[in-house]
Formats: structure tokens, C-alpha cells, sequence
């Protein structure tokens, strides 16, 4: 595994979620020929950015792929998954090609929290509205076999994905979160919908499996589901004790956990590193570099961090 319980071993890496959100894999109306793959300006800026995260001497980078289903997933007249379409694996090709030429570890985000929003379309392209796909049984087993299955057995022996992460955040799904009403979920739909995702995973390919929690008030979500190291993430709003808790204290038992996200506009990397190193986490890494959002930056401090900690930085496939 990438990560071990080696006290001189912390492993720091930052999120590429995307060139552009739900974009870069598959195709839709917006780029009816595909993602990065058919699209040299992203994948040059891809390119880029992976240079200099590889340079700063960071060793793993997770990076989203189906978003909300906006791109690359079929579906029929109702609403039923029904495949992938032939731009995906191409695309999925470009990112870990260009990573390896790169030397870093890619940890690949399946699926990604707003596919339970709201439905709605923007020219041609549906984003969100696919709560069907966790509700509903049925929908929930077919979309894991026919969209999520032959992504995972297309890179079940590639080195270049040292994890899969299955869904990032679906605690915003849930019934009760404060991002979504009408189109949430309950929480056996959605804990049923990721045991079997994560067990598919577990079937299809030998690297480990994980699922990105956006924080710790909900880890019953994920404990029963056979992870094989535990993810959370956490920014300044949740206050600086829920960083500093030691990770022992969170009832995980003996699994690895990494600091999934954390935000790198603080101007605090340093304290932030150390602190989760000193908490037990196996690893961080930060939010983010390329994405929009106000919590994203490439702190200028990261790297100069991660030198004078070479000896605790290490190939994540090592």
C-alpha cells in the first residue's frame, strides 16, 4: 500500500481534481469528442501542473473522474445507466500517461457528491439529478457494473493508481445536509450504494479502496464498509481541534487514515502538516491546485515544507 503505519513515513500530495469540473472524462453536448484527451490545451495545462507539483516533491495526486455524470455516462430514455461511452477509457489513458511520465501516484475520485443535486440543464448537458442512481437499487447495481466496473478492470494492475477513492464527500447526499432537499438520500440507500461500489472495487482491481469524508461527524457512514484506509477532510471553519484530535480517538481501528483535503489558503501549511503528522495521519493532501473554489490554492510554502521534510516523503509506490 502507499501508505504504511512507518512513523518515518508521511506521505504529502495535493488534489488535481479537474482541468474542467465533469469535463475531462467522457464525452457530452459541451465536447462531443471527449475529454482530455481530445482537448490538447487542457492536457498541456495537465501536463504542467504536474510538472511542478512533481518537482515540489509531491508523490500522489487524486484527481476526479465522473463528477456528477455530466460526461462520459450513458443512460436510456429512463434514466437507466447503461454504459460508458468511448471516450472515457481514452481520456482516463491521457491522465495516468501523462502522471507517469511525471512519476506520481494518481488517486482516481469516481464519483463526486453533486451527483445527488438538483437537475439541471445547461446547454444540452444534464449536471446533477442522479439521486436515482443511489435510491433506487436497481439503478444503484447497474450503474456499479456498467459504468464504474470496466473503469476499475481497465487499471485493476496499473501502477500508476496507487487507490481508488469511490465517491468524494457523499455525506452532503444524506438527508438532513445542507446542500440538498429534495433530491438527498437516506442513509441505508447511501451507505447500501458505497458498500457495494467499494466491494466492487475490491473484486476488480488489487489496489486499495477509500472514500473521501468530508469530515468526521459521519464515519459510521464508511466504517462497515471494508476500506482499506479511511479518508477525512478538513478546513479552518471546522476549527482547529478537529485537526488536532488525535486520529486514535476516532474509533477507526488499526486501518491507515490521510488527511484526504485541507485548505492551502490559509498561509499555514507548515502548522497544518504538523499538526496532522503529530495527530497520526499517514498523509495529507492539500485542496487544491487548478480548482475554482475559494478554499483552492498552491500554497508557494508547500514545497520548501516538503524539502525540509524530505525524510519523511517517500514514492508512493515504493
Amino acid at each position: 500500500m502507499w501508505i504504511t503505519r512507518d512513523p518515518d513515513r508521511f506521505v504529502v500530495g495535493i488534489n488535481l481534481p479537474w482541468i474542467g469540473y465533469g469535463t475531462d472524462v467522457g464525452a457530452s453536448l459541451w465536447f462531443p469528442d471527449g475529454g482530455l484527451s481530445s482537448q490538447p490545451a487542457a492536457l498541456d495545462r495537465l501536463a504542467r501542473t504536474l510538472a511542478a507539483i512533481a518537482e515540489d516533491g509531491m508523490s500522489a495526486v487524486r484527481v476526479f473522474l465522473l463528477c456528477d455524470a455530466r460526461s462520459g455516462v450513458l443512460f436510456d430514455r429512463d434514466g437507466f445507466p447503461a454504459g460508458i461511452d468511448d471516450a472515457v477509457l481514452p481520456d482516463v489513458d491521457a491522465i495516468l500517461a501523462t502522471a507517469r511520465r511525471h512519476h506520481v501516484g494518481v488517486i482516481p475520485v469516481l464519483l463526486d457528491f453533486h451527483l445527488c443535486g438538483e437537475k439541471t440543464i445547461v446547454n444540452g448537458v444534464q449536471l446533477g439529478g442522479h439521486s436515482l442512481l443511489i435510491a433506487d437499487h436497481d439503478a444503484g447495481a447497474a450503474f456499479i457494473d456498467r459504468i464504474l466496473r470496466p473503469i476499475v478492470e481497465r487499471y485493476a494492475n496499473d501502477d500508476t493508481v496507487i487507490a481508488w477513492d469511490v465517491m468524494n464527500e457523499p455525506e452532503w447526499c444524506l438527508r438532513g445536509s445542507p446542500l440538498f432537499s429534495a433530491t438527498a438520500v437516506s442513509f441505508d440507500a447511501l451507505q447500501r450504494f458505497l458498500g457495494e461500489a467499494v466491494a466492487c472495487v475490491h473484486r476488480s482491481a488489487r489496489q486499495p479502496v477509500t472514500v473521501g469524508c468530508a469530515g468526521t461527524w459521519r464515519l459510521d457512514l464508511v466504517t462497515p464498509l471494508g476500506l482499506d484506509f479511511y479518508q477525512v477532510h478538513w478546513y479552518d471553519r471546522f476549527g482547529w481541534p478537529a485537526l488536532t484530535r488525535p486520529v486514535v480517538e476516532l474509533g477507526l481501528g488499526d486501518r491507515p487514515v490521510v488527511l484526504g483535503e485541507f485548505a492551502g489558503s490559509s498561509g499555514r501549511i507548515a502548522d497544518v502538516l504538523g499538526a496532522a503528522k503529530r495527530a497520526g495521519y499517514e498523509g495529507a493532501l492539500v485542496w487544491s491546485a487548478l480548482s475554482d473554489d475559494a478554499a483552492s490554492a498552491y500554497p508557494p510554502d508547500l514545497g520548501a515544507w516538503i524539502r525540509a521534510h524530505a525524510p519523511v516523503h517517500t514514492d508512493p509506490h515504493s
